[in-house]
């Protein structure tokens, strides 16, 4: 009968597991509640963890809650069957406790409770803080007792709930209570209460704890950028079951924890990480929590804590070369740039740049640390040629983009001097000299060339030329004493590298002997013509021979008005004349070098003429400019004209007491600004003598009054009038010609 019974009620309990599992009953109710799930509750792995045992001696426990197995199923509290006989008060029971701070709600049951002595209580309750139970299943011992040789059973397969509101405690309990009379159960039959499904729903108000760790710059408030985490620690009576990173009060992460919901605590405590896509937020600082809910749904929130974010690259900015891009010798460069102002955005905290040759065939990357650095100090390149930089900026998150590089900037660096030799002088042109220069990586710049007297140890430049790859001057040897002297040569590269030489390429010391080119004598005068005698020995001394000779003044007085001709020759220091070339003639006055006036060229016998107006005193100057193998050379002749002015008398008949009047034009113009001087002579005791001055009118016209008053008899005076040499007048002392007055006086007594 006893197993018959039993396996009644195992089908029973396999047909209300199908169906309790087929209508289902939620795992958790409303929020701030959750379920215990146990024995055949718990689907997964019928686990009996939220239960504690115990058992006195002859009394048992067992955890078998998956139906499908050997032996009694369930979760069963029984005594040991076996012969013989159990004390008063042997128990043995499974008891579930609320999580501390909790309070049960609601038990849904399901399970058996059979016995053969009935002096075993079989019991199922629910009990408070104030010790008031609430009973479940209660088979009381000794009543209702069933009849000898047949057990006694009850339950109920199909899951009920029971409010057990309050309540922090559950216990399954089989307890031998006996009689007075024998206070003692038998042991020969089984008697026991088991349970097949059981679930506590726990009620919990009390939200969990829960605060941001700041162990990395996220939650540091330092600015970042990507995904990051959010560490956090969370506690709760009941465990926490998961948390999300709240920024700027939304929800950007969370972090699901595994709960059991088998277990009394079904979630865990403590640390945890919330990963977080930055990427999703808008830049800037804002604020960042977490908030956390247990296994109850009840949510508790962190303080905050800012939260700098800035996803995106700095710009480009203008990068400027201190000294521009120019080429130096020292491998240093200062870039600049300046920082635009970005209001709560992430500081620049490092350049990157890049630099590459110029045909972009070697590159190297490198990274500047410095807070809101804006620029490169005394960066470096590979080596000497031309390079170019590039730089982006990295900021406080992280975040820099090459893409957002600067105009490139050159970078010229050549540390090497030019080299340079002397080259040897061309025999056609021995004045030309030059130097060979070289410079490989930045080219050359200047030169100069110096020469020194041999011994004086003073170096006069020369007009240098750069001419390609040399450099060029030329010795002017007309001005220049004659001797050995000393050449050397200095050139520059655009990067200012400085070399000096004073030799020639074959490393023999550049010296020249000056001067270069084959030194001419020009001479030259007013032509003029006389016949010199000489005496003709076959004649004797009666005889003499007339010869008409040429010869050439340099210094003659010229009257007014008159054409002269000048004639030179040119010719080497040995003689030989210099025929085809060009003589410049200038005209001015001895102490202005005066200016061009015409151009003769020698003849065959290196002669030449020149036709000139004797129209005020002046020197005329003839210049043989030389050539590349001769030497200039030069002649002055003086041509000194003589000042000129008309003069008449009127009358030039009269009485004494009358008066005569001069007048004249001056010819030799033009008149001093203040006028000509003009003195009016005449001759008294064999001499002349002035006896009256005036000055010339702007238009050269002079005029002048005289009244006889001391003459007797008849007389003829002559007049004449001189014009004197004077400052601002470029003319000689001259004088007009002669003019005569008759004068009838009384008779002289």
């Amino acid at each position: 009968m006893e197993l018959r019974t039993t396996a009644r009620l195992v089908r029973a309990a396999a047909l209300a597991a199908w169906v309790f599992g087929l209508i289902g009953i939620p795992g958790s109710a409303s929020a701030s509640e959750f379920a215990i799930n146990a024995c055949q509750a718990d689907r997964a792995n019928y686990s009996t963890q939220a239960f504690d045992d115990f058992a006195t001696r002859g009394m048992m426990w067992k955890r078998a809650c998956d139906p499908e197995g050997p032996g009694l199923r369930g979760l069963v509290t029984s005594n040991v069957p076996r012969p013989g006989r159990v004390p008063r008060g042997s128990r043995s029971y499974f008891v579930m406790n609320a999580p501390a701070g909790t309070r049960f709600a609601r038990f849904t049951w399901s399970g058996q409770a059979r016995r053969r002595d009935c002096r075993y209580a079989l019991q199922l309750w629910a009990s408070r803080p104030d010790g008031a139970p609430t009973p479940i299943k209660n088979v009381r011992a000794n009543s209702r007792c069933p009849r000898r040789g047949y057990a006694q059973a009850a339950g109920w397969p199909r899951p009920r709930t029971y409010d057990i509101a309050g309540a922090t405690k559950i216990v399954q309990r089989i307890v031998c209570v006996g009689e007075k009379k024998e206070p003692h159960c038998s042991s020969r039959g089984l008697n026991y209460i088991r349970t097949f499904k059981a679930q506590a729903t726990v009620v919990d108000v009390s939200p969990p704890a829960v605060s941001v760790l700041q162990d990395n710059p996220f939650t540091q408030g330092q600015w970042v950028s990507g995904r990051q985490t959010v560490n956090y620690v969370a506690s709760d009576n009941v465990g926490v079951r998961g948390a999300r990173a709240l920024v700027a009060g939304n929800s950007w992460g969370e972090h699901h924890r595994e709960c059991n919901y088998a277990a009394r605590v079904p979630c865990v405590n403590g640390p945890g990480a919330i990963s977080v896509d930055t990427t999703s937020l808008a830049d800037g600082t804002q604020t960042l929590a977490v908030d956390a809910t247990d296994a109850a749904g009840n949510l508790g929130v962190s303080g905050t804590v800012p939260a700098r974010i800035d996803n995106t690259a700095p710009g480009a900015v203008a990068v400027d070369l201190a000294g521009g891009a120019l080429w130096r010798n020292v491998n240093s460069f200062d870039l600049q740039w300046v920082n635009p102002t970005e209001a709560d955005r992430a500081p620049i905290v490092a350049a990157r740049y890049q630099v590459c040759s110029s045909g972009q065939t070697e590159c190297g990357e490198a990274r500047q640390p410095g807070t809101n650095i804006s620029g490169l100090g005394s960066l470096t390149v590979p080596g000497p040629g031309e390079w170019e930089v590039r730089v982006w900026r990295e900021d406080a998150a992280g975040n820099h983009e090459p893409a957002n590089a600067s105009v490139p900037v050159q970078l010229r660096f050549d540390p090497e001097p030019p080299q340079l030799a002397f080259e040897q002088s061309s025999s056609g042109d021995p004045t030309l000299i030059s130097v060979a220069v070289n410079d490989r990586v930045s080219g050359i710049a200047r030169g100069q060339i110096e020469l020194s007297r041999q011994g004086s140890a003073i170096w006069q430049t020369l007009a240098t030329e750069l001419q390609g790859d040399r450099l060029t001057a030329r010795i002017d040897d007309s001005l220049l004493p004659a001797g050995v002297y000393q050449l050397r040569a200095t050139a520059w590269d655009q990067a200012f590298n400085q070399n000096s030489t004073e030799r020639r390429a074959t490393g023999e010391p550049m010296l020249v002997s000056l001067p270069l080119r084959v030194p001419t004598v020009l001479r030259a005068g007013i032509r003029t013509e006389r016949i010199i005698r000489r005496p003709d020995k076959r004649r004797g001394r009666r005889g003499a021979v007339k010869r008409r000779v040429v010869e050439l003044e340099p210094r003659a007085e010229v009257r007014y008005g008159k054409r002269i001709v000048l004639a030179g020759r040119l010719e080497s220091r040995d003689g030989q004349p210099v025929p085809g070339v060009e003589i410049y003639v200038y005209s001015g006055s001895p102490t202005d070098r005066g200016q061009l006036v015409g151009v003769v060229t020698t003849d065959a016998a290196g002669g030449f003429t020149y036709q000139a107006l004797a129209d005020a005193t002046r020197t005329i100057r003839f210049v043989y400019a030389g050539s590349r193998v001769t030497l200039p050379s030069e002649s002055e002749v003086g041509v000194l004209t003589s000042a000129a002015s008309t003069i008449r008398a009127n009358p030039q008949r009269l009485r004494n007491g009358q008066s005569v009047r001069f007048a004249g034009q001056l010819r030799a113009l033009p008149a001093p600004p203040a006028g000509k001087l003009i003195e009016l002579q005449v001759v008294l005791s064999g001499r002349w003598q002035t006896f009256r001055t005036t000055r010339t009118g702007i238009d050269g016209t002079w005029a002048i009054r005289y009244h006889f008053r001391r003459t007797c008899g008849l007389l003829r005076y002559r007049f004449r009038a001189r014009l004197p040499a004077e400052t601002g007048y470029a003319f000689q002392t001259g004088y007009s010609r002669r003019v005569g007055v008759t004068v009838r006086g009384p008779r002289c007594g």
